[in-house]
């Protein structure tokens, strides 16, 4: 705005060459020099006072002692007017005015636009703020508000043509205004504003938050709103929500737990994202700084108690909506909902064949989290196990429990022998088997000896028939 400025600083030398031209021409009557002043002498000899007159093409103000008003702003017919410093009136052009400090608040100076018949905008008479739609330098058009007296109006600004100022500004402002030196109106854009909120309980509050001002200036404010495809959420005083929000409920939905992203974001979690859970969500995560990855449908509501398959792959989520990561044990509900689920972490914690619950093994390929199906190695308290998980079928993913492809499977995990033992004598169902080192069950055989050199012999389903130190 400075640079545009400048431009008017010329049109004052020509100013000062007309009024000195024309005014050398008047006798009694009209312009003449009374000391350092021009005044202006009507036909009964005496000086014009309060009124403009005008020489050549520029108008000039006669003050209350009949002096010519310079460098002034001219308040006039309750409008405001600026005459330059040689006492011109100045029209399509802004000016930097000093302020009058009327306000402790107030600025060291104002800027003023005066239009083609040299007035100032200034509010409505209606007092509401309104914005007038000014030509930069650059050619860009922008919208600015005025007060009552002609003012720019910048900062923060409420809806009666006043600036709002203090710690609680951004709470109380309906619009954003740019600086002291630019005061054009944020419209459909987004504005990142410091504040002062001594209340917030976001863990990454900087100090900083964004606010969004559609096309009338006002910011957006308790409401979602959908921007360039993306939802965000705005509190009560404007500022974008981010991290945890808790939907309340309906009458034919239940409330849930949204995610907003981080601040430099803040629009609605689609899709996947880690993060720490807010304390409303999972207290103990929350209070340990433990993050779990997280997958919001399109309208921002998690995925919870379900396996869910995504991009092909299969995932877990308990009733938090937090992925789950590891071997667990799952029991569901008539609607294929996650019921309960219990982590297996050391081998204290595998169930036995008559647990009436399935286990899964969410592990990291080829992704982390993805619902493992077929054999696959899991280590368990420093021990390696093999597990074989089902590949089809309604109960897809769950470990086999029995005999499954000449092998004993304990809810998906193989039963073999030690590999100093060669052969181990295992039960099942009342029955006593005999198992190799690959677990394969040992069927039909006679006279096997184990690594303590005992002999077993087994019938053609691999249960023992015969076992001592001496062969059969």
């Amino acid at each position: 705005m400075k640079k545009q400025m400048k431009k008017w600083i010329l049109p004052c030398a020509a100013a000062l060459f007309t009024i000195g031209a024309s005014m050398t021409a008047f006798a009694a009557q009209g312009w003449t020099m009374e000391g350092d002043n021009w005044v202006y002498i009507d036909s009964s000899g005496s000086r014009v006072t309060d009124a403009w007159k005008k020489s050549g093409d520029n108008w000039f103000y006669l003050d209350s002692s009949g002096d010519m008003a310079k460098s002034s702003v001219i308040e006039y017919d309750d409008d405001y007017y600026y005459v330059n410093s040689v006492g011109a009136m100045v029209s399509n052009e802004w000016r930097e005015i000093p302020s009058d400090y009327e306000e402790e608040d107030s600025p060291e100076t104002y800027w003023y636009y005066f239009q083609n018949n040299g007035k100032a905008y200034k509010a409505s008479s209606s007092g509401k703020t309104s914005f007038k739609s000014i030509r930069k330098a650059s050619g860009d058009w922008k919208k600015y508000a005025f007060d009552s007296e002609g003012r720019m109006l910048f900062g923060w600004v409420g809806e009666d043509s006043e600036r709002i100022t203090g710690d609680e500004a951004w709470r109380e402002g309906v619009y954003y205004c740019g600086n002291s030196d630019d005061g054009a109106s944020v419209l459909n854009a987004w504005s990142l504003q410091e504040v002062d909120d001594p209340d917030t309980e976001e863990d990454n509050f900087d100090g900083t938050y964004w606010f969004y001002f559609g096309t009338n200036g006002k910011k957006v404010k308790d409401t979602t709103k959908t921007i360039n495809g993306l939802k965000y959420r705005f509190n009560e005083n404007g500022a974008a929500e981010s991290e945890w929000y808790a939907k309340a409920s309906t009458t034919t939905a239940s409330g849930s737990n949204l995610y907003y992203n981080l601040p430099e974001q803040c629009w609605l979690a689609k899709g996947w994202f880690k993060t720490i859970p807010g304390a409303e969500v999972d207290p103990e995560a929350y209070d340990d700084g433990t993050e779990y990855w997280f997958y919001a449908q399109n309208n921002g509501d998690l995925v919870k108690s379900q396996i869910k398959t995504i991009n092909n792959y299969r995932y877990a989520f308990n009733e938090k909506g937090e992925m789950l990561h590891g071997l667990y044990m799952l029991t569901f509900d008539d609607d294929k909902k996650i019921d309960s689920y219990e982590e297996i972490e050391a081998e204290s914690d595998l169930p036995d064949s008559a647990d009436e619950r399935d286990v899964y093994y969410f592990g990291d390929s080829p992704k982390e989290g993805v619902m493992a199906t077929g054999k696959t190695t899991i280590d368990i308290d420093g021990e390696k196990y093999t597990y074989n998980f089902r590949k089809s079928g309604s109960d897809k993913g769950a470990g086999y429990n029995g005999i499954y492809d000449d092998s004993i499977y304990i809810k998906g995990r193989l039963l073999k022998a030690d590999r100093d033992a060669k052969y181990e004598v295992v039960s099942y169902n009342g029955e006593d088997y005999l198992i190799g080192t690959s677990g394969k069950l040992a069927k039909g055989k006679k006279n096997l000896k184990n690594g303590d050199d005992k002999y077993f012999s087994t019938n053609k389903q691999g249960i023992v028939t015969y076992e001592g130190y001496e062969k059969e």
